[in-house]
């Protein structure tokens, strides 16, 4: 069995007009794993939070586990999910500035059968196969909440009636308990993954995500460039956050 290959790249940005940069991203490529998240909370909360996200899952998943031959599993991320969560909402609870503060959480984790993925909030996966780009995840957002209970037939009825589009419905850390999405999917050679906050997805419509993907001359690190100057040129009203991981070779 070959052993599944990755090829990634990964890079945030502050956009245009936000001051601090609260997005964090975190890669561990020979363990198959990608975080990144988007902080929330006044002052500095939300740095810490999305940067505590990423480190501490980091270490939970691959630097604890360094001496284990056994990979990564299920019920690895699901432990690992639950005691990160948890530990960030105590901090916010112990120290004042920190008070309320959480973030979006979206993660995968590649092994040779397949994708597991988990995410939290409105920062997305999608992925990019044979010319067509699919998102894998859902937001977590009152919006979208909404329109599931049938309150709404659509995003604009809802935009209309006066409901915010960013609102969310839950956030990592910031409640002891969370309800993270986990899903898995196949892989196939080719693949291309694009975790993202949501500072891309509300600058850079799908179409345009579409466009910069199929750039077969752009290397990743030029795609992930791409995607957050095209993020910029279209206002840059967030903080922005890029990881790409391509499929180079997969048995799935």
């Amino acid at each position: 069995m070959a052993t599944l290959k990755l090829d990634v790249a990964m890079r945030t940005d502050r956009g245009v007009v936000r001051e601090n940069n609260e997005d964090a991203v975190g890669v561990d490529a020979s363990a198959g794993l990608m975080i990144l998240s988007d902080g929330m909370g006044g002052a500095n909360a939300g740095e810490i939070a999305s940067s505590l996200t990423v480190d501490l899952l980091l270490n939970q998943l691959v630097v604890s586990r360094s001496s284990d031959a056994k990979p990564l599993d299920w019920d690895d991320l699901l432990q690992a999910l639950e005691g990160v969560n948890y530990a960030i909402f105590e901090l916010a609870g112990n120290v004042p500035e920190y008070h309320g503060m959480g973030a979006t959480l979206v993660l995968g984790l590649f092994q040779q059968d397949g994708l597991t993925y988990a995410h939290v909030g409105d920062s997305r996966l999608y992925r990019f196969r044979h010319g067509a780009l699919e998102p894998l995840t859902r937001d977590h957002t009152l919006i979208e909440e909404l329109i599931e209970l049938g309150e709404f037939q659509s995003m604009e009825d809802a935009i209309a009636a006066g409901v915010s589009h960013n609102v969310l419905s839950r956030a990592f850390g910031a409640e002891p308990k969370v309800e993270v999405a986990v899903a898995e999917t196949d892989l196939s050679a080719g693949d291309l993954f694009l975790f993202c906050s949501d500072g891309l997805t509300n600058m850079v419509s799908e179409r345009e995500l579409k466009d910069i993907l199929q750039s077969e001359q752009f290397d990743l690190k030029r795609q992930v460039d791409a995607l957050i100057e095209r993020a910029c040129a279209n206002g840059g009203m967030d903080n922005i956050a890029v990881i790409l991981a391509r499929v180079i070779n997969s048995d799935g």
